[in-house]
């Protein structure tokens, strides 16, 4: 590496500086905070780029030639429209741009629940997001059950009721 490179100049300052648990926690949350807006800023330079480059120039002049897949590229891109949208505030954005960019998934209704019960913090992990959607979808799923049986014995109730009334009918 060049003796100038912002990496090699990173990795010295952050040997030399935290010495206590609480100053490696501090450093590397002051440096994972700045990856935050980092990805964001990467993510608004792609919308610009896919937005303002004449067709096909974006993927064959950009895309292919960045440092990460075209997934990455569409998922940090999204992260950043939906960040900049304002739904919610930059400072309870979590640190990641894949956790963003599932936010950036969710239906408003669904969105606004994970509001409610408290999900969305600078500190939600991907893996706490997918949790938190896979129960939610089996809570549903399972509402959708209890509703079922209760339309079937329903059902039931009205099928006797029914056969009852005919029978009196015919006879």
């Amino acid at each position: 590496m060049i003796e100038g490179d912002a990496r090699v100049q990173a990795l010295q300052t952050v040997r030399s500086e935290p010495r206590l648990p609480q100053d490696y926690v501090s450093e590397i949350s002051r440096l994972w905070s700045r990856a935050q807006g980092a990805f964001l800023e990467i993510g608004r330079l792609l919308i610009r780029a896919k937005d303002t480059l004449p067709h096909g120039e974006y993927v064959a002049a950009v895309e292919a030639e960045l440092p990460f897949s075209s997934r990455t590229a569409y998922q940090l891109r999204e992260a950043a429209r939906w960040a900049m949208g304002g739904a919610v505030p930059m400072e309870r954005l979590p640190g990641s741009y894949s956790t963003i960019y599932l936010l950036s998934t969710l239906e408003p209704p669904i969105l606004e629940a994970a509001e409610n019960e408290g999900l969305i913090r600078p500190e939600l992990k991907r893996a706490e997001l997918i949790e938190w959607r896979r129960r939610r979808a089996g809570e549903s799923t399972s509402g959708i059950r209890e509703r079922l049986a209760r339309l079937k014995k329903e059902r039931a109730r009205l099928e006797q009721e029914i056969a009852r009334l005919e029978v009196e009918l015919a006879g």
